[in-house]
């Protein structure tokens, strides 16, 4: 049955209201809810809204630089460049065109690229740091090309490319000089804070400034912020470290350890008359600026952090308290009973049997019956108490993370056998750092000197705030006790001493050997572990420099510290007292028979093996091309694009050359012998770390 017009109106009618009621509620609550959105609060939006427009920014000023006592960079701060790009300013085409393009500028795989930029969401993906100015270049070019539409072969432009590659300027910490010093300067995170050494123990005074600041973006997310003030940086720290001095030494223990293949060796120099550290020398050590694969078992400070039972080194600290306490003079008869000596039911021994000697000759032949004599001639508590003051068993105050204070026993608890062997250095623990410091108070008329590591801490603009002057901490023995141990340490190096090897060619030295068991982890002592050492005071008579050499389980050869590490001593000795003007006494040289066929513990190369194939290495005791007054060295300057000026190196003799420019990463090629005559690049041109500068030697 047909329904009627009416009808089928008013059904029609009905079904308009109700779709129209149904629509127009739907637009009561869209007009509700965007006025709920506009007009009312709503945290969450806002947050989302922040996220998208503004963002929180952390900045920090410039980091201090460090330097040398010369004021030669170890440590410094520049500007690397980030690639960041931004994946959503361009089309799938275009993200793989870019891919593709800088994937061998950055060395990396372009299908990785790729799938990073691909990825849903992502604004900002950074694919590369710490490009060099070359790098950045070639993307700023690739990317502009591309932009042109020149890179695929077509005539369309793709100006979002343009907008969507950027390089942003990052802090990057570098060190010039590789591995020189590398322990003692230490590291830091990419963060920006001190990890390990001086840029741990001084980060509060290397930071710059910290600012926190919103940073405002368009719809495009490109920054709408105005450019920040420029911040404040951090302060400079000038340390005591010459850098020449710690290039040889790094050198002299380096070439001990593989001499002897020891498992570790480190050096001390130290400034008589300061206290000022000059040179602090650690082996194995590596390339700081190499982040890849960095091991921090080779970043070890040990020189500072290992507490060693350094032997013998220890006997003339009781000798001098000895003298000091008028108990004996360097005359004065010491019976050695022949090398055997019992002290309740352990008996003692030496390996140069005497019998009654002077005391002279106990420090000679090194004899440790001769040495518990005369701790018992002082008593329990007279000769820690020396020993105290000295300097071991506490801190030195330069503050190096990780410094040991060493051990030594209290005089309410030690025992006779143990009073003995911390006589000549067993049972009682130093660091190398300290035994060099109580070295120097004997070259320094018996007076202990604050150690000294940081120079001085300049602001931003070189200007010194802080300046540490030398300080005597202690007048441990009188000048005249100082001097009678110095006369009897030189016999030492003398014929029918244990110290031949360290002899120093045109100088007089004043020294002591030292030759230890190492502490078995199972308990007593090991039957083939050694560590051989060697204290000494150049030049003897007017005392400049301490220097004290630790080669740590050698296994090759013998492994007393007169054959270990005297001729590492030799090699820094030599070279720092010339660096420092000193002349060698003609008288002094050794005899020109000697010159042919020199002893092999004193043989040192001159130029680290880097010879043309038609020279030879020679002796250094040939190497008699000094000056007569010091010589102003040239310094390298370095810019903050990363590159260095060459210096003026005419006049300058080979090894000076090399602690110069080898020292802050630069290779060098030699031709000739004696001093340098030309040079290629020439005086003031660019080079890079790892490029090679040629000299001709004449």
């Amino acid at each position: 049955m047909e329904e009627s017009d009416p009808v089928i109106r008013v059904r029609g009618n009905t079904r308009m209201a109700v779709l129209g009621g149904l629509i127009s509620m739907g637009y009561l609550l869209l007009i509700g809810r965007a006025s709920a959105l506009m007009l009312l609060p709503d945290p969450r939006l806002e947050g989302k809204a922040r996220l998208q427009f503004e963002q929180t920014v952390k900045i920090e000023g410039r980091r201090g630089d460090i330097l040398d006592r010369n004021g030669l960079i170890l440590a410094t701060t520049v500007d690397l460049s980030a690639l960041h790009v931004d994946p959503s300013l361009m089309t799938p085409q275009e993200r793989e065109l870019v891919a593709y393009a800088i994937a061998p500028l950055i060395d990396e795989d372009a299908a990785e690229i790729l799938t990073r930029l691909n990825r849903v969401g992502r604004r900002d993906v950074v694919l590369a740091r710490a490009l060099t100015p070359e790098q950045g270049d070639k993307i700023i070019r690739a990317r502009d090309s591309l932009a042109n539409g020149v890179r695929d072969g077509s005539d369309d432009d793709m100006p979002a490319i343009r907008n969507a590659i950027l390089l942003r300027a990052e802090p990057h910490r570098f060190y010039p000089g590789r591995h020189l010093a590398g322990p003692v300067l230490g590291l830091v995170s990419h963060t920006g804070q001190g990890t390990a050494g001086i840029e741990r123990s001084n980060d509060s005074i290397l930071r710059g400034t910290r600012y926190q600041f919103v940073e405002w973006r368009d719809r495009l997310g490109r920054s709408i912020t105005p450019d920040q003030t420029e911040i404040p940086g951090g302060q400079s720290i000038k340390l005591t470290i010459d850098q020449r001095i710690q290039h040889v030494a790094d050198q002299a223990v380096a070439d001990a350890v593989e001499r002897t293949q020891a498992s570790a060796g480190y050096a001390v120099v130290v400034e008589v008359q300061t206290g000022e550290l000059l040179a602090i020398a650690n082996w194995p050590t590596q390339n700081i600026n190499e982040r890849e694969g960095l091991q921090m078992g080779k970043m070890k400070n040990r020189a500072a952090m290992d507490a060693i039972e350094a032997g013998s080194v220890m006997k003339p600290f009781v000798a001098a308290a000895a003298i000091e306490e008028q108990l004996v003079t360097p005359d004065t008869l010491i019976d050695c009973e022949w090398g055997k000596w019992h002290i309740g039911r352990t008996r003692i021994h030496d390996d140069h049997g005497q019998g009654v000697v002077p005391l002279t000759k106990v420090i000679q032949k090194s004899s440790n019956i001769g040495a518990a004599k005369l701790a018992f001639m002082l008593g329990k508590e007279t000769t820690l108490g020396y020993i105290a003051d000295f300097g071991f068993g506490q801190a030195t105050g330069l503050d190096l993370p990780g410094e040991t204070r060493g051990f030594i026993r209290s005089a309410e608890t030690i025992k006779p056998i143990e009073l003995a062997t911390t006589s000549y250095g067993q049972g009682a623990t130093m660091s190398a750092v300290q035994l060099a410091y109580a070295t120097a108070a004997l070259g320094n008329d018996g007076a202990r000197m604050k150690p000294i590591l940081i120079k001085e801490i300049q602001n931003e603009h070189g200007d010194v705030i802080i300046r540490n002057e030398p300080t005597v901490e202690a007048q441990v023995v009188s000048p005249e006790t100082a001097r009678q141990t110095i006369a009897m340490m030189e016999t030492v190096t003398q014929q029918g001493g244990t110290g031949k090897g360290a002899r120093v060619p045109g100088f007089r030295v004043a020294g002591k050997t030292g030759t230890a068991q190492k502490a078995d982890p199972k308990g007593g002592y090991s039957e083939t572990d050694r560590i051989g050492s060697w204290m000494g005071l150049v030049p003897a008579e007017t005392p400049e420099l301490a220097i004290v050499v630790v080669i740590d389980t050698p296994t090759v050869g013998e492994s007393y510290g007169g054959v270990v590490a005297a001729p590492a001593f030799v090699e820094i000795a030599e070279t720092a007292l010339r660096l420092r003007g000193f002349v060698p006494d003609p008288a002094l040289m050794p005899p020109p028979e000697l010159e042919d066929e020199p002893d092999s513990d004193d043989f040192v190369a001159s130029n680290d093996g880097n010879l043309d194939d038609d020279e030879e290495e020679i002796p250094y005791f040939l190497q008699q091309e000094i000056d007569a007054a010091p010589r102003v060295e040239p310094e390298l300057t370095w810019t903050q694009d990363g590159h260095f000026r060459t210096p003026d190196l005419t006049g300058m003799s080979l090894r000076d050359t090399y602690a110069l420019l080898e020292g802050v990463g630069l290779s060098i090629q030699t031709r000739g012998s004696g001093r340098v005559i030309t040079q290629n690049p020439l005086a003031g041109a660019s080079l890079r770390p790892g490029d090679q500068v040629e000299v001709v030697l004449q």
